[in-house]
Parts: C-alpha cells; sequence; structure tokens
C-alpha cells in the first residue's frame, strides 16, 4: 500500500499511513530531535466487549477476560515471559486495559528494529495453557481485592453502577473474582481468535524513525507469520436507558476525608449536528471554566475550606453524554450543595470562551513535542472516534458562544446521580 501522509492542519505535524501484510494498519509520527521512541500495538478488545457475534452466532464471555488475556499474554512459552525479550534490549514494556481497547507498550533509545520485532513476537504468540490460566487467576483475585482497597476505584464503580442501567461501563476492568473463576482456556482461545487480528489492530510508532523503514521492518515480520481469516467479529449495540440507575448512593469507608462524584446523565438529542469531537471539547470548555483552577468557584471552596479537592471529567456516548464533579470535603454536604447549584446554573462568556480555546491550543502545540503524548493522543483519536483528527486546531478555532450556550441549554438537572463516600462510624 502506498504511504499516505496525514497533514495536521496548522500544527505544520504529519502522521503517515499504511496497511501491512494481513491489514494491520500503522501510524508513525516522525519527530526529528526525539531522544526516544515509543510503541503502541494496540487491540479493539476492551472490557465491556463481553458478548459479540461471530458468524452470526451469539458467544458471551466472562467479565475480565480482556484484562485477563493482558495479563497472561506476556508469556512467550513455558520458560519465558516477555520481559526475557525486552530486558536485554534495555528497553521498558507495559500493556493496559481499557473499556474499549487494550494496549502494549515499548518504550526505548535504542535498537528499535529489535524491540519493534519483540513486540510484534510475542502479542502474535497464541501461547496459552491450562496451567498458565490457573496460576493467573491467583495473581488477579489478588488484584481485584487490592483495588476494592482503594477509595477512588470503589468510588468511581459505584458512581458508573448508579448512573447506568445496561451499558458494561458499571463492571470492573477486573472482573469481580467470581468472573474470573469461570474463565476457561476455550474462552481465551476463542477471544484470541476473534479480536487478536492485525484488521482489528493497530499499530502506532512515535520517534525519531524513518516510516518506510517501519513499514518494511513490519511486513518482514509478519511474513513470517500466519493468521486465520479475519472473523469480523460483531458487538451489538447497547440502548441505555435515559434515567440514571440509582439518584444516590451512599459508601463508607476508613479514610478521613470525605469524598463524592456528582454527576449528569443529559440526552444529545439536538446536539448531534456538532459532532462528538466537537462537543467533547465544548463540555471540557464548560466544566473547566466552571470548576477549573482558574474558575471562581473552585477558588472560593478551596479559600473557606470547604473543599480539599476537585476535579471534573466527561464523556460522549452514541445517545447521551455525561459529566461528573469528583471532590473531597470536609464538609460534603455542603460541597455537594455548592456543585449542585452550580450544575444549575452554568455559565459562559466569550471571553472566558476564547481564553479556554487559546489554552487548549497551546496545549495541543506542546503536546506534539513528546512522543508518549502524541502516541497516546492517536489512540484515544483510533478508539474513540475510529480516525485520525487532523483538523483538531480548527475544530477549537471553529467554537462559538452560541454552540457552547447551546450545549449548557441541554444540559440539565433532572437525571443526577451523587456517591457520597463518608467515614465509618
Amino acid at each position: 500500500m502506498v504511504m499516505e501522509i496525514i497533514k495536521i492542519k496548522g500544527l505544520d505535524e504529519n502522521i503517515y499511513f499504511t496497511t501491512s501484510k494481513w491489514g494491520l494498519p500503522i501510524y508513525i509520527w516522525k519527530h526529528a530531535y526525539a531522544k526516544s521512541f515509543y510503541l503502541s500495538l494496540n487491540v479493539h478488545y476492551g472490557s465491556i466487549h463481553t458478548e459479540f457475534l461471530l458468524g452470526g452466532k451469539k458467544y458471551k464471555v466472562p467479565q475480565g477476560i480482556a484484562h485477563f488475556i493482558e495479563h497472561i499474554k506476556f508469556n512467550v512459552d513455558k520458560d519465558r515471559t516477555a520481559n526475557d525479550l525486552f530486558d536485554p534490549l534495555g528497553s521498558d514494556i507495559n500493556a493496559f486495559t481499557t473499556f474499549k481497547y487494550t494496549s502494549y507498550l515499548v518504550y526505548g533509545t535504542s535498537r528499535l528494529k529489535e524491540n519493534l520485532n519483540a513486540l510484534l513476537d510475542y502479542v502474535y504468540n497464541p501461547y496459552f495453557t491450562k496451567e498458565m490460566i490457573k496460576k493467573e487467576k491467583g495473581i488477579i483475585a489478588s488484584e481485584i481485592k487490592m483495588g476494592k482497597d482503594q477509595p477512588y476505584n470503589n468510588l468511581y464503580f459505584a458512581f458508573n453502577n448508579a448512573m447506568y442501567h445496561k451499558e458494561k461501563y458499571k463492571y470492573l476492568i477486573t472482573g469481580e473474582e467470581s468472573d474470573i473463576k469461570k474463565i476457561e482456556l476455550e474462552d481465551i482461545l476463542l477471544v484470541y481468535k476473534a479480536f487478536y487480528h492485525p484488521k482489528n489492530m493497530f499499530l502506532i510508532v512515535t520517534g525519531n524513525v524513518n516510516p518506510y523503514e517501519i513499514e518494511q521492518m513490519v511486513n518482514d515480520n509478519l511474513q513470517e507469520k500466519k493468521f486465520n481469516e479475519y472473523l469480523k467479529p460483531k458487538i451489538p449495540l447497547v440502548k441505555e436507558p435515559k434515567h440514571v440507575a440509582a439518584k444516590k448512593v451512599e459508601l463508607v469507608f476508613k479514610g478521613e476525608v470525605e469524598k463524592a462524584k456528582i454527576g449528569l446523565k443529559i440526552p444529545k438529542k439536538g446536539l448531534k449536528d456538532l459532532g462528538d469531537v466537537k462537543l467533547n471539547i465544548i463540555l471540557n470548555i464548560i466544566l473547566s471554566s466552571n470548576f477549573g483552577d482558574s474558575s471562581d468557584l473552585k477558588e472560593e471552596l478551596l479559600q473557606n475550606g470547604i473543599i480539599t479537592f476537585l476535579s471534573t471529567s466527561r464523556f460522549v456516548l452514541n445517545d447521551y453524554m455525561v459529566i461528573d464533579v469528583t471532590v473531597e470535603s470536609k464538609i460534603l454536604d455542603e460541597a455537594i450543595k455548592r456543585i449542585e447549584e452550580a450544575l444549575d446554573h452554568l455559565e459562559m462568556n466569550e471571553e472566558d470562551l476564547k481564553r479556554k480555546i487559546n489554552s487548549a491550543i497551546a496545549t495541543l502545540v506542546v503536546n506534539y513535542e513528546d512522543v508518549e503524548n502524541v502516541n497516546n493522543m492517536l489512540q484515544n483519536y483510533l478508539v474513540y472516534y475510529h480516525k485520525i483528527i487532523p483538523n483538531l486546531k480548527e475544530i477549537y478555532e471553529s467554537i462559538t458562544l452560541d454552540e457552547v450556550l447551546e450545549v449548557i441549554e441541554a444540559i440539565n438537572t433532572k437525571e443526577m446521580v451523587v456517591v457520597t463516600m463518608k467515614k465509618q462510624k
């Protein structure tokens, strides 16, 4: 395939794109002054993909299986792990599983070809045994227990359970211990065969590299491998009700500073013309302006000792969007009251909007100075938007106050979730 050059408008940056043998998409960002490189081999398979269709037949696998595969994938054979491949190369390796994808990472400063080959070799090596699975169940069970000792982890998933009826974002990425016990070798082989195919994956390489040499390296490596025909798994769409599952949830914990998440579930009806990219940006601007470090509310709450910490997030799905505020406070009820009032009276003016847009563009420019930041940014584009966004700067510059006010108008507090985490008495 001819190498395509995707020009990042307004930033004088290029992303090189090609598709290798067996259909693996490759995205490459070349930075002449980078002293290191960052590789990520990513799979469009995450914790929420436990039900899928293959050839018209429906399959259901246990929760937590995506994360489980990420763990056992590090085994190369009965005597070696991925660490044995990369330690001699002086590289750092890691992997992580999210709701929507799994990523295998390599960070290095030399011997690029050997690192790239090692990454492709161990991820595309279907070595799984019953003994390995049995051993890993105990390790992951311990990880699940550790996660349940983390207050913010408990707060986050309690919030998701209150927000969603059907969306699988409500379930632990690791699965529960009872889920892990159900995982069998047949489940692992099924998921690996269906999803760990080059056509359902993508490779990102960032650093001072030659894109054409990367293409050749990948093709040479994959030339020696055999893959089954891509099965084209399909994930059924979830029709999530517009109402929240629970409006109030109270948790107790042994810590000192109490916590809460206050969130809204908002239909996208009437806002779909904005597009998910612009809608995400606008929501971020609204939250930053009303609750961010430079907002009057956050400054006042901190100065008066009402809060000790405050952050926000947003999440755009097919039919609705979710925004939330996370807070720590020694006067939790008062903090929640103030945040609820602010969510009901969101504001934006032309001056604040211009400042936020300029700040976001400056951050975007700075992000293109770091191999890891660019790799992460491209991952997010490809997972959540299924394409590179070459005109992000232009999208920022095109946002109008009327569009922001339109989104604010759509935000209401009818479907509000409040999850509190208070001290155990």
